[in-house]
């Protein structure tokens, strides 16, 4: 733990969970766009490893913010690259 809240921290913070709400949004389309139920299974794995993820974020800790939203954004990225 760093210490207290700043209001930027608080910001960063909740920045990483709106990514993470618009990741879950791009990965549940997606696994209701696929026809293959092994690749559905396996998308709602991913959805559950990153909410898991998300909430091991120490909220105080703002390197492990920061690490975590550009592992969000990153996957965001990809799974917009596959939308187009």
């Amino acid at each position: 733990m760093s210490g207290s809240w700043r209001t930027n921290d608080t910001v960063a913070y909740d920045k990483m969970q709106e990514r993470h709400t618009m990741l879950t949004h791009l990965l549940v389309n997606t696994a209701r766009s696929t026809t293959d139920p092994d690749n559905a299974a396996s998308i709602r794995a991913e959805m559950i490893r990153w909410k898991d993820d998300t909430l091991a974020v120490d909220g105080y800790d703002r390197q492990a913010i920061d690490t975590h939203a550009a592992r969000i954004e990153s996957r965001i990225q990809e799974l917009s690259a596959q939308a187009i």
